[in-house]
């Protein structure tokens, strides 16, 4: 790859724009690259102490948090990136809290009327009984969203990026302590996620509150909540059914494959997608925290095309390999590094990659709709989102084919998140030709890759070698990025410096 083949907003003469936008995610990446490292590092040990069906516990019990969690606030904590002063953004802050107890007590309410026959629908029994921890953990949730959302305005990334490890290592370690203790049920799990959760937001809360107490003890008052309740009103009228039909779209999979398939499907499928979304929290996720507040202030300077053409090449570039790479190998990558009974969730991962592509763009780019206040757009693909994956699912399930089901939700995914990109270009004045280019740049450079893992799966068909060469070719791809592109070499020292 030549340093001409370079899509323009890698190239040199962008880079006085683009390095502080790429610093920033490389500095909160680098704690989400630790935090992931170590969960990487516990798979294989993780994998082999829980069974499929905790996973599948687990993800129904996420499934349903997330789809509550996703709206404990209203949406009232995205706008707490856009107002130019802190004093009125602190009254967001605080309106936030006050919607988390709410949401959290109309859950309490929720589980002592509905558990019990939610529960049977998605055949969990194991968690009857154990549903009292839902708004435990929908608290907690918003609680570290609402401080999440303020430590971003405010640019405070290393801390982030600190507390993303610690979240990680606290997650991880109960889990491996309880199942040596042999407690491997989903409930374990279920507990060691919200024990992740606190320890976060526990330590995120105290950091804050040392920082700015006086702000918020000098800003926030009734008069000023009210106002913002009443400013940002276009969040919960539409925002917040987006969010919510976003989450419902998102979880919906894992209701629907347990009530059709059971745990056992659901614990795969679960498993699978989490291992795909790794590079989406690497990467994505903090290009979207690095993205929200620098978009607010682009909208302000008449510059968001250009900032959304940076964000999408840097998430072209760096996820279209890792991708494509997993279409062809994630059955012997599952069987290698997990062990032979989770060989289904690399099947799972298999089909699900082409899509994780189009989510992987398109999810760190919802923030523009949210800039633009275009709520009610981002309302009509969610809706788009949900019926498409609903009528997905319920074909596979009719059909008793749970690969099927996948499968048509991937392709319909393809479709949505596709046509979402498309519009987020046009909204934002970004140019559609050099996005263009940056796609194709890449298929050119996947094709040689492509044919390798190919001849080799035909060849020598054992998934040591199959994983050994795809790993090195990963390797290799960003390796070369690295050697070739001035401003990608430039933010890597710039890192370094910063975090030394």
């Amino acid at each position: 790859m030549s340093s001409q083949a370079l899509p323009p907003v890698l190239s040199p003469r962008s880079s006085k724009v683009h390095s502080g936008f790429a610093t920033d995610v490389l500095r909160l990446a680098s704690g989400t690259a630790s935090a992931q490292l170590i969960g990487i590092l516990a798979a294989p040990l993780v994998a082999r102490m829980y069974a499929p069906q905790a996973f599948g516990a687990l993800a129904i019990f996420a499934s349903i948090a997330g789809i509550i969690s996703v709206v404990s606030c209203l949406r009232y904590e995205v706008a707490i990136y856009l107002p130019e002063r802190d004093e009125e953004a602190v009254n967001l802050v605080a309106l936030s809290f006050l919607l988390v107890g709410g949401i959290t007590l109309v859950t309490a309410i929720f589980v002592w009327l509905f558990a019990t026959p939610v529960l049977q629908f998605a055949k969990a029994p194991e968690l009857i009984g154990w549903l009292w921890l839902l708004p435990i953990n929908v608290f907690i949730t918003g609680i570290w969203t609402i401080l999440n959302c303020w430590n971003q305005r405010k640019r405070r990334f290393g801390r982030i990026t600190v507390l993303q490890v610690v979240t990680r290592v606290a997650m991880v370690g109960s889990q491996i302590g309880l199942g040596l203790a042999g407690f491997s049920s989903g409930v374990a799990l279920i507990c060691t996620t919200i024990f992740g959760a606190f320890v976060t937001a526990a330590l995120l809360g105290w950091q804050t509150f040392q920082d700015d107490w006086r702000l918020f003890m000098q800003s926030v008052s009734g008069h000023s909540i009210q106002r913002a309740w009443d400013r940002y009103s276009t969040f919960p009228r539409f925002g917040m059914a987006a969010a919510l039909l976003n989450s419902a779209s998102f979880q919906l999979p894992v209701l629907l494959l347990s009530g059709f398939f059971g745990e056992v499907v659901v614990g795969s499928y679960s498993f699978g997608l989490r291992v795909l979304r790794l590079p989406g929290m690497l990467i994505g996720t903090n290009i979207n925290r690095a993205f929200f507040p620098r978009a607010a202030e682009a909208k302000h300077r008449g510059t968001l095309g250009q900032s959304v053409e940076t964000a999408l090449s840097y998430l072209i570039v760096l996820s279209f390999f890792p991708c494509f790479l997993l279409t062809l190998t994630g059955g012997s990558l599952f069987a290698f590094v997990l062990g032979s009974r989770w060989q289904e969730a690399g099947v799972y991962a298999q089909i699900l990659s082409v899509w994780l592509f189009f989510w992987f763009v398109s999810s760190p780019l919802n923030t523009v709709f949210a800039v633009l206040e275009e709520q009610a757009l981002e309302l009509r693909y969610q809706v788009a989102n949900l019926i498409t994956r609903f009528l997905s699912m319920i074909a596979g399930g009719l059909m008793g084919n749970a690969r099927l089901a996948i499968a048509l939700f991937a392709i319909s995914g393809v479709v949505v998140y596709g046509s979402y990109c498309l519009s987020v270009i046009q909204k934002a004045g970004a140019s559609k030709s050099v996005i263009s280019r940056i796609l194709i740049s890449r298929v050119l450079l996947f094709l040689p890759a492509a044919a390798v893992i190919i001849v080799t799966r035909l060849v020598l068909p054992y998934p040591a070698i199959i994983v050994t060469i795809a790993a090195a070719i990963l390797g290799a791809y960003y390796w070369n990025l690295l050697r070739t592109d001035p401003l990608a070499r430039g933010v890597v020292r710039s890192f370094l410096r910063r975090s030394a």
